[in-house]
């Protein structure tokens, strides 16, 4: 059913991030009477059912056949451009053509930040971060990140094979992401190694990363995932390159490195040169598999010249990557009414047994992100293992339960276990801890009946502190495991 409002300028807020648009038409998604009579049967109120209805079309989840407009976006690293092709129904918006054309481009452009937002958001910025953990640490200002979507490019728009839907392509340039993040005011140089090798100058380095490479500290292959700053190791876990080694206006202008799926004759490119350093990439580290670790000899041949140094510090840098990984399409999960419904369940069922099994906190994503997130703190093991306290398993059995009852009740979600470690100074081990007690945790739920198939795990280590690690409260806070439950990806985001 669609309802006319009034024009005017309305700040609304999607899970915590905010966004200014001018609304001509709003449309609840509508859920079909079979399905309130079983959301009803589950126990759940009108009220509940009619505001998980309105958060799912505010977070651009409408139904299809009720939407008015669509995004679907992809992402160029070649281009550093994040491309949206947005359609929208005249005839459903209740808009007159010819007469309304202007007002429906408006509409599309006061939409956009909402459409585009979840998408976005799920992009990669180094080997453990998203741009939505931007977002969440303050980073990145929610102002900031509306005013890039607001001034990206638009096409004009255009009526598609003579239907009524009006289509336009927006992108967004990544780089103009990239340069909020940038703080530094000029390059750190790193300590020169004691080994030195023959070497000689270069007019560039280029990284083949192509293909899969072993994850560095796992024992499992991954290829290698583009991101706004990705950093170099050496096999010895030796930091070479990274972002604050950059001058910072070539950082910001061009970004740290340049993604290529193939270079020019004789391995040239403009960035790298006509007679670059070329490097074969060993492995893969990170959470996010963003980063190439390359041999300790090729490390050398950087360091031991110093006009090849200065590569770094000038951003001569190319990575080399497959075309699935530099191009592809990028969506995010399906944030439905159902999705909020299981939300509702799963904070009911908490508040009753917080006394009996405590520490154990629910939150939608509060940048209006993609998941449905369980933090267990202070989790508990037998010292020096990844083995759960006994304890530990009645908290571990009531997230089974609500799991399952969400999966027994027709959701469709995959499961993500991160790790995470209070931060001792041994980045290494705290990595290797916070995956082997992920695995723990997810060992336990397939224990308690869910099917491992719906499990992938991360560790963090102590990367991702959420109190300070200099009290022993604040470290028991860091010790955490969190269960995060993902909805089927949607194959555009609607409204």
């Amino acid at each position: 059913m669609q309802k006319r409002v009034m024009q005017k300028k309305v700040l609304v807020a999607v899970s915590g991030l905010f966004f200014i648009f001018s609304p001509v038409i709003a449309m609840a998604e509508a859920t079909s009477a079979e399905s309130r009579a079983e959301f009803i049967m589950q126990g759940f109120t009108e009220e509940e059912i009619r505001e998980a209805e309105e958060k799912a079309y505010a977070a651009a989840n409408a139904s299809r056949d009720k939407s008015i407009i669509s995004s679907e976006s992809r992402v160029d690293w070649t281009k550093h451009a994040f491309v949206s092709d947005i359609s929208m129904n005249v005839v459903k918006a209740g808009i007159p053509m010819p007469s309304g054309k202007s007002l429906a481009v408006n509409r599309i452009k006061m939409e956009l930040p909402i459409l585009v937002k979840d998408p976005l958001l799920s992009l990669y910025v180094d080997d453990t971060r998203t741009i939505e953990d931007l977002v969440r640490e303050g980073t990145l200002t929610l102002e900031a990140l509306t005013h890039i979507i607001d001034k990206s490019k638009q096409t004009p728009a255009y009526f598609h094979n003579g239907t009524n839907n009006l289509k336009t392509t927006n992108t967004i340039n990544l780089q103009d992401i990239g340069t909020l993040i940038i703080k530094h005011r000029k390059p750190y140089v790193q300590d020169l190694p004691i080994d030195r090798i023959a070497s000689r100058p270069y007019t560039g380095i280029i990284i083949d990363a192509r293909g899969v490479l072993p994850i560095q500290g796992e024992f499992t292959n991954s290829s290698v995932s583009p991101c706004l700053f990705p950093r170099i190791w050496d096999e010895n876990m030796t930091l070479v390159y990274e972002r604050n080694m950059v001058e910072p206006e070539t950082a910001k202008t061009s970004g740290i490195v340049e993604y290529m799926t193939a270079t020019g004759p004789r391995g040239s490119t403009e960035r790298a040169g006509k007679d670059p350093l070329w490097i074969m990439a060993k492995k893969v580290y990170g959470v996010n598999r963003c980063d190439p670790v390359i041999s300790y000899d090729d490390y050398l041949r950087i360091a031991t010249v110093p006009q090849n140094r200065d590569l770094l510090k000038n951003g001569k840098v190319v990575i080399l990557l497959g075309e699935k990984e530099i191009s592809h399409a990028v969506t995010a999960p399906e944030r439905n009414t159902k999705y909020y419904l299981d939300y509702t369940k799963i904070q009911k069922e908490l508040e009753k047994e917080r006394d009996t099994v405590p520490n154990i906190t629910l939150e939608d994503s509060p940048t209006g992100g993609m998941e449905l997130t369980l933090t267990i703190s202070d989790l508990r093991f037998i010292a020096d293992s990844t083995e759960l306290l006994p304890e530990e398993r009645p908290r571990v059995s009531l997230i089974a339960k609500q799991i399952k009852d969400a999966l027994a009740n027709g959701g469709n979600y995959s499961i993500i276990v991160e790790g995470h470690t209070a931060d001792v100074n041994k980045p290494t081990g705290q990595m290797t801890l916070s995956i082997q007690r992920a695995q723990a945790v997810i060992e336990a739920l397939k224990q308690d009946g869910i099917d491992g198939k719906l499990f992938s795990y991360k560790g963090f280590g102590g990367t991702k502190p959420v109190e300070s690690n200099n009290t022993a409260a604040g470290r028991a806070k860091n010790r955490r495991v969190v269960i995060k439950l993902l909805p089927q990806n949607a194959d555009a985001q609607r409204r």
